[in-house]
């Protein structure tokens, strides 16, 4: 276990051996959460959660979603919405 020191300004640094250990790198994300009371469990946030998301869009959906707009903007235009 590392023992480390909060700093002034609450700040604290994970030991290399650590960061090395999990694969945590400069500009990564990371999770905190308390467990128990008053334990802290910080985790490597998964950036990859997100990039499937679109999977459930049909193959066409930029297609729609273009209509969609023109649709909106001819509506909007006659009610004057917009020049």
């Amino acid at each position: 276990m590392a023992s480390i020191t909060v700093t002034r300004h609450s700040q604290v640094t994970i030991p290399k051996e650590i960061r090395k250990a999990v694969g945590i790198t400069e500009g990564d994300k990371v999770n905190m959460r308390v467990v128990e009371g008053n334990k802290i469990v910080i985790e490597k946030a998964d950036t990859q959660v997100w990039e499937d998301c679109t999977d459930f869009l049909p193959e066409d959906f930029e297609k729609t979603l273009t209509t969609m707009r023109a649709d909106a903007t001819q509506r909007f235009k006659r009610l004057g919405l917009i020049p």
